[in-house]
């Protein structure tokens, strides 16, 4: 079953941020690059603000959070020559199945083709990277990073002009 729901880059007027963090810290932790909820928080309100990267987008059916993701300059500190880079992918277990994750990297795709990159990096685990390349995503490398192996993998963006709000339905 597929939502109907909308996209749009994180507010500081949509009060998401402490949700996000929450949500977000209770999954990943410290892979979010931060040591506390609060201070992983604060990243997320100093995002709303950016008009480059960080940026966050966010998917939302009326008021209900349905995930969000991250875009940032930079993730992997073992390889500060690639960026930006897509991380923290997120959508809550009840949200999942409903095509709220792949809009989600459309969108991200389509954010980081509008700020003028191109190529969109990220690094994931487990069997995630055969779903990534299913989707267009090309392996880049394998290595070991925060004590699991990691695949790199890059998209290559089209140039892409344009801005506004996603809407799926």
């Amino acid at each position: 079953m597929q939502a109907s729901f909308e996209i749009a880059r994180l507010t500081e007027e949509s009060g998401l941020s402490k949700t996000i963090a929450a949500l977000q810290f209770a999954f990943w932790g410290p892979l979010t690059g931060y040591d506390s909820v609060a201070d992983y928080e604060q990243f997320l309100c100093r995002a709303a603000r950016s008009r480059q990267l960080p940026q966050v987008l966010v998917a939302r059916g009326g008021t209900t959070l349905l995930g969000s993701v991250n875009l940032l300059a930079s993730e992997m500190t073992m390889r500060p020559a690639l960026s930006p880079w897509m991380a923290q992918l997120f959508v809550p277990a009840g949200e999942r199945s409903r095509g709220v994750g792949s809009a989600l990297i459309d969108a991200a795709l389509a954010r980081t083709a509008e700020l003028g990159y191109r190529q969109l990096y990220l690094y994931t685990s487990g069997t995630l990277p055969g779903y990534y390349a299913s989707r267009g995503w090309q392996a880049v490398e394998e290595l070991e990073y925060l004590g699991k192996t990691r695949v790199v993998m890059a998209y290559e963006l089209p140039h892409h002009s344009g801005q506004g709000t996603i809407k799926r339905r």
